[in-house]
């Protein structure tokens, strides 16, 4: 996620308020975790400013300005400011912030086939080699599931969409498309041929989203449900950083709405434990897909409620998955009803 620079003014009352509680400034910065941001390092300044805030923060961060300046009554000015570290700037400096795509010959099958040639190195070794064991729970909610559809899962790791291939039948996911930063894997004249535009339509099954490009986002994945294509998203948009999910964008929603299509939750446990956000390193681990019943919206459901049945479907298992962990975690015995897992 983006990292951002805060720095922060006192007022007068506010100087007075922490000289009687110098703990308040700390209690309230440690606040915009419930906003899923990541405290990276604080400091009290000697100058113009009074205090600095480095934040590792979702989406633009300036967003959270009006909630943050209630928490943080202490300030009476605060500037939010994004930034980049220096080893990521310098190679962008190098290179071109042209992108390419979206490819629409992604969707013929000489394409489809040398993506399912592929497959293996590019997805299937890493759950081979770091899901120990790889668990499939309610694989047979997907028997009747028939035409184009739109599968989602939490996110918490680089390793979910790993997970949601493996877990579907190959055939949804030797037909199956998802959406990727054009800023990151897109760009063109790259040297690595991993990174090229081509390689991720073709071999990864990837296409380009614009930040901050609004509804024209899903204009491709519009025309790839046209096309009887399914797809795969993260309704969250980012990783989760707490204990809970985050608020479901209103994306899939519309889509499912407007095309008239499914939509297949899976909950991914495990992946957080094995690749934490601002990690680098994978540790192997048990991984669990809990494949949820396919919602198929009435036409006259709004999107806002359509994106809160899908939140709260995914939540009830969330919910169940972080209370079986609590139980193990004080040595009480797995809940009656918490399902069998068998192994995929």
């Amino acid at each position: 996620m983006p990292h951002y620079v805060m720095l922060m003014r006192a007022h007068s009352n506010g100087m007075e308020q922490l000289k009687a509680d110098p703990a308040f400034l700390e209690t309230a910065i440690a606040s915009m975790e419930r906003w899923e941001a990541k405290i990276l390092g604080s400091y009290t300044l000697l100058g113009e400013w009074d205090y600095c805030v480095f934040v590792d923060a979702p989406d633009n961060f300036k967003a959270y300005r009006a909630s943050l300046a209630q928490e943080l009554s202490t300030t009476a000015h605060t500037e939010i400011m994004p930034a980049i570290d220096i080893p990521v700037f310098e190679r962008l400096l190098g290179q071109s912030l042209h992108t390419s795509g979206p490819q629409k010959w992604q969707i013929q099958p000489w394409a489809k086939a040398a993506r399912l040639l592929m497959r293996p190195y590019a997805y299937s070794r890493w759950r081979w080699k770091y899901f120990k064991p790889f668990n499939i729970v309610g694989a047979e909610r997907l028997k009747g599931l028939k035409g184009p559809c739109i599968v989602i899962g939490n996110h918490a790791s680089h390793l979910d969409q790993y997970a949601l291939l493996g877990a579907l039948p190959t055939r949804i996911n030797s037909n199956i498309y998802f959406g990727a930063a054009a800023d990151r894997w897109f760009l063109k004249d790259r040297k690595e041929l991993t990174l090229q535009p081509w390689y991720q339509s073709m071999v990864m099954g990837l296409y380009p989203i614009q930040r901050g490009g609004g509804s024209r986002t899903l204009d491709y994945p519009k025309w790839l449900l046209d096309q009887g294509c399914n797809l795969m998203l993260f309704p969250e948009g980012t990783r989760a950083r707490g204990n809970h999910l985050s608020k479901f964008k209103y994306g899939v929603s519309i889509l499912a709405l407007e095309k008239n299509v499914p939509v297949v939750p899976i909950y991914l446990e495990g992946l957080r434990e094995m690749r934490p956000p601002g990690t680098k390193t994978i540790q192997p681990g048990p991984v669990t897909a809990h494949i949820l019943d396919p919602i198929q919206f009435d036409p006259e459901t709004s999107v806002p409620e359509a994106t809160r049945m899908l939140f709260d479907a995914m939540n009830t298992v969330h919910e169940r998955v972080q209370a079986t962990k609590a139980a193990n975690t004080t040595g009480s015995s797995t809940p009656r009803d918490a399902p069998t897992p068998t192994i995929g």
